[in-house]
């Protein structure tokens, strides 16, 4: 793995030929540097995005900001000479990133001619993309910067970072590299003041906090990105349609790579509004793409022409129709072909509680189903990804479908009320969720609806549409409920820190009182985190030796102590060993996978839904229940251990 420079600095001339060369974002490499490393391989793959950044001489330039964009050229890349040499080409169409469509729909609409196919979010009514107007004015003719915008950004970066629970990863995304420097500066301010907004700039599981302009963001994502425009109007009022690398000829292409960064969530900080760009027949591409995508962010989807003109909530097939009838007679409340893309669920289940999410989805094996190029893709890759998302998925094959009707319709009721009493469990097991409810109230079940007029008759023309009708379903996963992991409240039990006393030998008493409150809430628990636990709650920035040795020291001789698998200690509350213990989930605490037991990850091993710990999918589905994007070294590593302990038993 090496840079075409480097391999041409590394790599004698007498090396032998690699089987295959490989070059990943090939959209920014210019031809001549990737020469020398093709005539190296006897076969080469080149992997990139031609609606991406192209290579530029952006960076050649002493003083590329403060100069005309004009004078930046764009340069042809190693994958616009492949794709005009015709070289056998293969367009991969599933997009991964994005947890929300909404996050793609604009460039899948604009730049891919709504080819890709994305997958819908379990969660309705809410928008992944949105425009936040800040008052304020550009300082064209000075700094270049937009204070206004670069102070809103801050503010929201410093809410996120600071709110209850484990704040998402964070990117910030800027037009110009003053108005980045600007919003550095300003979170510097803030990171002096608030430890808990500094460790987020450190390394993490997610990547720290980033603020790059629009050259240098290609290849980067987090959960949430924040995009300050910048341009906008000037002292004056008067917006000037110069928007930096947007003038360019690659201007879209630079958009398109700004605006698909976001795995969760995009917010837009702007002074200017889709309204105040005027467009003309002169206008480049990139500056009439970036009206319409501000147009977007402020509306919605209804922006887009395309969402007006593809038919909507209508199912595919009869059998569709017949499915969600039943359904409907059972009191459920049910959505068609949710999704904005060429792959759509068939039929969505509101959740009774949550009106604002959807309980489960039922895949038919219907023309969507049909339509999938191979098996794989149909039975195991799309409902991976769902369940990913956070589907919970039933299938109901058309094969089996016209046999019987009741059965059929009650295993689907049933299977429903399965997976909505397990979600119920999970909301009291958080503390009541999002239901608004009363301690102990519960909306009641769905249960068919009753038909009007005579009760017989009406079971008659049921059964004439569905006799033989049977839903036979995947049975829906067990779902495990694991308990929370709570984090010591040393006031809420009466035990009031003092750091001005901490080294006072008479204050050890104080201090054995803290350790074992660590021990029995949070144990099993790493000496590290119960010396940081103590540390942070006497207003200590850091644990040096001294700090960590007073804390070691007063835990009791009794407690049970292990050593685990990467060497550290391990404290172990009374009534828990290492054979009984199990998996607590994270609930509004940044606890990372590094800070989880080994045996607590064993024990998640052995929790997975999966017909044996042997099959490929034992990863994924920690990854999943770890709720994490992906699985890095040495986390990896980690967990893979942890799943082969769980196989051997």
């Amino acid at each position: 793995m090496m840079s075409p420079l480097s391999i041409a600095q590394y790599l004698p001339a007498r090396h032998g030929v690699f089987d295959v060369v490989v070059f990943d974002e090939a959209s920014q490499l210019p031809v001549w540097d990737a020469i020398g490393a093709i005539a190296r391989g006897s076969q080469v793959i080149v992997a990139g995005d031609p609606k991406q950044l192209p290579p530029t001489n952006f960076f050649e330039r002493a003083d590329t900001e403060s100069a005309d964009p004009e004078e930046v050229e764009d340069l042809e890349s190693v994958l616009d000479e492949c794709l005009a040499a015709r070289l056998p080409e293969k367009r991969l169409i599933w997009h991964y990133r994005s947890r929300d469509e909404g996050l793609i729909a604009f460039s899948n609409q604009r730049y891919y001619d709504g080819s890709l196919i994305t997958f819908p979010s379990p969660v309705s009514g809410e928008r992944a993309v949105r425009y936040v107007n800040v008052p304020g004015t550009y300082d064209r003719g000075g700094a270049r910067t937009n204070i206004s915008e670069a102070r809103a950004v801050v503010a929201d970066v410093v809410r996120r970072l600071t709110a209850d629970g484990s704040a998402p990863s964070i990117g910030i995304v800027t037009f110009n590299a003053e108005q980045a420097r600007l919003i550095e500066n300003l979170l510097d301010k803030e990171r002096q003041t608030s430890p808990e907004v500094e460790a987020r700039f450190g390394a993490s599981e997610d990547g720290p906090v980033f603020v790059k302009n629009l050259e240098t963001v290609q290849g980067d994502e987090r959960d949430v990105i924040l995009f300050s425009i910048g341009y906008g109007p000037d002292a004056n009022g008067r917006v000037y349609r110069n928007f930096g690398p947007l003038n360019l000829g690659g201007g879209a292409r630079r958009l398109n790579v700004a605006i698909t960064r976001a795995r969760r969530e995009l917010v837009v900080f702007g002074t200017l509004r889709a309204d105040d760009i005027t467009l003309t027949p002169t206008t480049p591409a990139g500056v009439r793409d970036f009206k319409h995508f501000l147009d977007y962010a402020e509306r919605g989807p209804v922006a887009l022409a395309q969402a007006t003109d593809v038919p909507r909530a209508m199912t595919e097939s009869p059998f569709e129709t017949a499915v969600m009838e039943v359904l409907q007679a059972q009191g459920w409340e049910v959505r068609m072909q949710v999704g904005v893309s060429s792959f759509r669920i068939d039929l969505a289940v509101v959740h009774p509680d949550h009106p604002g999410r959807y309980l489960a989805g039922i895949e038919c094996d219907g023309a969507t189903y049909h339509r999938s190029a191979t098996a794989r893709d149909r039975d195991r890759l799309r409902e991976a990804v769902l369940r990913d998302l956070g589907w919970k998925i039933l299938r109901v094959w058309s094969t089996d479908w016209w046999v019987t009707m009741d059965r059929a319709a009650t295993r689907l009721h049933d299977a429903l009320n399965e997976l909505l009493e397990a979600d119920r469990q999970s909301d009291a097991g958080r503390g009541g969720g999002e239901t608004g409810l009363a301690p102990g109230e519960t909306v009641p079940t769905p249960q068919p609806v009753p038909e009007q007029g005579n009760g017989e008759a009406a079971d008659e023309e049921v059964g004439a549409r569905y006799a033989g009708v049977v839903a036979p379903l995947v049975a829906p996963p067990v779902t495990v409920v694991h308990p929370v992991y709570v984090v010591s409240d040393f006031r809420a039990s009466g035990i009031r820190p003092a750091g001005a006393l901490f080294y006072e030998p008479a204050y050890q008493t104080v201090v054995r009182q803290m350790a074992a409150l660590v021990i029995a809430t949070e144990g099993p628990v790493f000496d590290d985190v119960l010396v940081r636990r103590v540390a942070e709650a006497h207003g200590f920035g850091r644990a040096g030796a001294v700090i960590r040795q007073a804390v070691l020291g007063a835990v009791d001789r009794s407690v049970l102590r292990t050593i685990d698998s990467d060497g550290r200690t391990v404290f172990w509350p009374a009534g828990t060993t290492p054979r009984t213990v199990v998996y607590r989930r994270a609930s509004r605490t940044d606890r990372k996978v590094a800070d989880i037991p080994f045996e607590e990850l064993v024990a998640l091993a052995r929790t997975l839904d999966l017909d044996n710990l042997f099959d490929p999918d034992a990863l994924e589905g920690m990854r999943r229940e770890l709720e994490l994007e992906r699985l890095q070294d040495p986390t990896r590593s980690r967990v893979m251990r942890a799943v082969n302990m769980a196989r051997t038993g």
